[in-house]
C-alpha cells in the first residue's frame, strides 16, 4: 500500500510538470539570456569547467536496484555581487562600470522507488526563487532489469556522451536543431546491453526543439542512436551515432588512455548531410589531464578542430544551474586550464581560457575559492579579450559577458551555500 501511495504521487507531479511545460520557452536569445545576473549564477560552472579528473565516458549506467526507499533533499543558495566595466581597466582608460547584485535559492527533492525486485521509479522536483514560486519535475523516469541482459530506462532525464569538458561536440544527445526557438525537456527511451568488457547502448529521445507539442512526443519526431563502448585494460572506446530527420547523420569515435601519470584523450567526428548524402564534415580534438604533486595542481589543456559551421548545442542544467546552450566555434579552438589546491580551508586557485582562432578571441576566467564546510566563497573575473566585435555582435566570446552596457569585463564576488541529506526507510 505504501509503495502504491508513492507511486501515485509521483504520477500526480509528472502530470502538474506538463501542464506547465504547454507554454513555449520562446525565442533562444529570451531562453538563454547573456546578462550580468547569469554570470552570477555561473560561479559554480566556473570550478566545474576544471574538473578533478575526466569523467567517465557514460556516467548513466544501470544501478543495482535498491531494496529501500531513498529519499534525497539537497539544497543551495547562491548570492554575488558584480561591477563590470566597458573596457578592460588596465589597457583603456575609460573606468566607467555598472554593477549588478543577486541571489538566488533552490530546494531539490527526490524519491527512489524500488517497486518490484526488477523495477524501479525515480522521481525529482524543485522549488526554486525568485525564478518561479512553484515546484517543477526535474527527473521522472523508471528502470526495468531484465534478468541482467537488458537494462531498460525511460522517462524525463538526461544522457551524456563524450570525454571534453570544453567543448562537447560528440554528446551527440545534447544536439539543438538550427533555428528552433522551443528548447525543452529531453524525453528519453534506452536500452543497455552488457557484452563483454563493453557493450551496447540503444538510444530514442526527442525534445523541446524537435517537438510541435513540447508536451506530447511523437514517434516521427525522435531521434535515434547506438553507442558501443569498449572498455579495454590500456584505451576505453567509444563509438555512435545519431539520426534525426531534420539533422545531419553524426558518427563520433572517441578513446582514452593513461601514460604514466598522464590521461590523454582524443574524439572524431563526421556529420554527413542527408540532401545529398555528400556534404561531410569532420571535428576532432585531442587533449590531456595531468595531475602534480599528488593531486595539488591539476592541468587540463586541449585542441579542437570544429569543421561544422554554427552549430549549438545543449549542456543541461545543475541543481543550482540554469540551463545554457554552447556554441562551438567554426575552425581550431584551444583550451587549457589548471587547478590549485593548497590543502586547507578547500581553498582552489583556478583560471581557465578558450580560444577560437578564427574569431581571433578569447574566454579568460582566473578565480580563487575557499570552502570551509557546506559555503563556498569564491572571486573571479571573467573576461573577453581579444578582437572586439561592434556591440551586438555575438560572433565571438564577448557574447558571454554582454549586457546592456555590453561589457566584456566583470568581477564576481560570490558565496555559495549548498548540502545535501539521504534519507532511507
Amino acid at each position: 500500500m505504501k509503495r502504491t501511495f508513492l507511486f501515485c504521487i509521483l504520477c500526480v507531479l509528472a502530470l502538474v510538470n506538463l501542464r506547465a511545460q504547454e507554454e513555449p520557452l520562446g525565442d533562444p536569445e529570451e531562453t538563454f539570456p547573456n546578462d550580468a545576473l547569469e554570470n552570477i549564477w555561473d560561479i559554480d560552472s566556473l570550478f566545474d569547467d576544471v574538473p578533478e579528473e575526466i569523467p567517465e565516458i557514460d556516467d548513466n549506467a544501470p544501478i543495482n536496484l535498491r531494496d529501500k526507499i531513498l529519499l534525497e533533499a539537497s539544497y543551495g543558495f547562491i548570492a554575488g555581487f558584480s561591477p563590470g566595466w566597458s573596457e578592460v581597466p588596465w589597457y583603456n582608460g575609460n573606468k566607467d562600470y555598472d554593477f549588478i547584485l543577486g541571489a538566488k535559492m533552490d530546494a531539490k527533492l527526490s524519491i527512489d522507488l524500488p517497486l518490484t525486485d526488477n523495477l524501479r521509479v525515480y522521481n525529482s522536483f524543485s522549488f526554486s526563487l525568485p525564478d518561479a514560486a512553484v515546484f517543477s519535475i526535474k527527473e521522472l523516469y523508471f528502470e526495468y532489469n531484465l534478468k541482467d541482459i537488458v537494462f531498460f530506462k525511460a522517462g524525463l532525464y538526461e544522457i551524456a556522451w563524450g570525454i571534453s569538458r570544453f567543448y562537447p561536440f560528440t554528446n551527440l544527445p545534447s544536439l539543438i536543431p538550427q533555428n528552433k526557438g522551443n528548447l525543452g525537456d529531453s524525453y528519453i527511451f534506452r536500452a543497455t546491453i552488457p557484452v563483454g568488457i563493453g557493450g551496447f547502448e540503444l538510444l530514442g529521445m526527442t525534445r523541446g526543439g524537435f517537438m510541435g507539442d513540447p508536451t506530447s512526443p511523437q514517434f516521427d519526431e525522435f531521434s535515434y542512436g547506438l553507442k558501443y563502448n569498449l572498455a579495454m585494460e590500456a584505451v576505453d572506446i567509444d563509438t555512435g551515432f545519431l539520426y534525426h530527420e531534420k539533422l545531419p547523420v553524426r558518427f563520433f569515435v572517441s578513446a582514452k588512455t593513461t601514460l604514466g601519470n598522464t590521461e590523454i584523450y582524443s574524439e572524431g567526428l563526421v556529420a554527413v548531410s542527408q540532401n545529398n548524402g555528400k556534404d561531410a564534415h569532420f571535428s576532432g580534438n585531442f587533449g590531456f589531464l595531468q595531475d602534480f604533486f599528488k593531486g595539488k595542481l591539476t592541468l587540463i589543456g586541449e585542441v579542437f578542430y570544429n569543421g561544422e559551421p554554427d552549430t549549438v548545442w545543449w549542456r543541461p542544467e545543475t541543481d543550482l544551474l540554469e540551463k545554457a546552450a554552447v556554441d562551438l566555434y567554426q575552425g581550431f579552438n584551444s583550451a587549457f586550464a589548471f587547478v590549485i589546491r593548497p590543502g586547507f580551508l578547500g581553498m582552489r586557485i583556478f583560471g581557465q581560457i578558450l580560444y577560437t582562432h578564427k574569431e581571433e578571441s578569447a574566454w579568460l576566467v582566473p578565480g580563487i575559492s575557499i570552502k570551509p564546510n557546506n559555503i563556498t566563497f569564491s572571486v573571479s573575473t571573467p573576461m573577453a579579450l581579444g578582437r572586439r566585435t561592434v556591440p551586438g555582435d555575438r560572433t565571438n566570446y564577448y557574447r558571454n559577458n554582454t549586457d546592456e552596457n555590453d561589457r566584456p569585463f566583470s568581477i564576481i564576488l560570490g558565496i555559495n551555500f549548498s548540502g545535501k541529506r539521504r534519507y532511507t526507510f
